[in-house]
């Protein structure tokens, strides 16, 4: 990833006008995808991605993401949430997740209707308690591939020096992106021209 500043010098471009390329380039990358499916393990977790704080130390914001990946087809989904209640989660789950997908999670209360919610085929939901095995020794349920996908996302926005709160959803999806069609440098520069000509074809 080229840092903004280095973009602006590279291209002869204003600052402005490289920030607001690099938001028609995170537009592309907002294709939201549903993951999962009969038979298939889906992953959830919750985590706290960022939390700013005043000069002397005091946490003045937390900023929680959602996100799931299923590790058969590396496919993904990040998003920004205000709580991790069940009214949140739940509808967000239903939103990402094809129906008849055997799901993955710790044991957050939130998470205990998983089985009931009104999809067809049903969602299959096996729980992990972390607190007790991070891998299930009986049913070998974990969260580990999301889990390292909160490693990923949390390292390339510590490069970028944090976040503000009104790009987190556009920057989770440029993250996403990358993670399936720009892991080099060719293949990113071929996908993204790819996917600009779906997004904006020729009249």
């Amino acid at each position: 990833m080229i840092p903004i500043n280095t973009s602006v010098d590279l291209c002869g471009l204003s600052e402005g006008t490289v920030i607001q390329w690099f938001s028609y380039f995170r537009d592309i990358c907002s294709n939201h995808l549903v993951i999962g499916g009969p038979g298939q393990i889906v992953e959830l977790d919750e985590s706290l991605i960022a939390k700013r704080k005043n000069n002397v130390g005091r946490v003045l914001e937390q900023r929680w993401v959602f996100g799931g990946v299923c590790p058969a087809t590396g496919q993904g989904f990040l998003t920004h949430i205000p709580d991790k209640t069940a009214a949140t989660l739940l509808p967000l789950i239903i939103r990402h997740v094809e129906p008849g997908s055997i799901i993955h999670t710790d044991g957050l209360l939130s998470y205990n209707n998983i089985d009931t919610l009104p999809v067809n085929p049903p969602f299959h939901h096996l729980v992990v308690v972390h607190e007790q095995n991070f891998v299930d020794p009986v049913t070998g349920v974990c969260t580990n591939h999301i889990e390292n996908y909160w490693k990923n996302c949390m390292r390339r926005f510590k490069f970028m020096c944090g976040v503000q709160n009104s790009t987190l959803d556009s920057h989770l999806d440029e993250f996403l992106w990358r993670e399936l069609h720009g892991k080099t440098g060719p293949d990113t520069l071929d996908n993204i021209c790819r996917h600009l000509a779906q997004w904006y074809p020729l009249q």
